[in-house]
């Protein structure tokens, strides 16, 4: 968390931590830090990292949607 705190729209940091809430069955927490990306790159008008948008659906494909 102390890397997001210092660059809130790193995306590859928010991807850590989608895999560590994942990880650890946290759905909430896992909707959270999309929720929390999605609207840090809403506010900066683009759009989410290919990567980014790749990690989310195989997240929810692997059930922790």
């Amino acid at each position: 968390m102390i890397g997001i705190g210092a660059d809130n729209s790193a995306e590859l940091l928010y991807r850590d931590l989608m895999r560590i809430e994942h990880t650890a069955a946290n759905r909430s927490g896992l909707h959270t830090t999309i929720t929390r990306i999605q609207h840090i790159n809403q506010t900066l008008d683009c759009d989410l990292e290919t990567e980014t948008q790749d990690l989310i659906r195989e997240l929810f494909d692997a059930g922790c949607g």
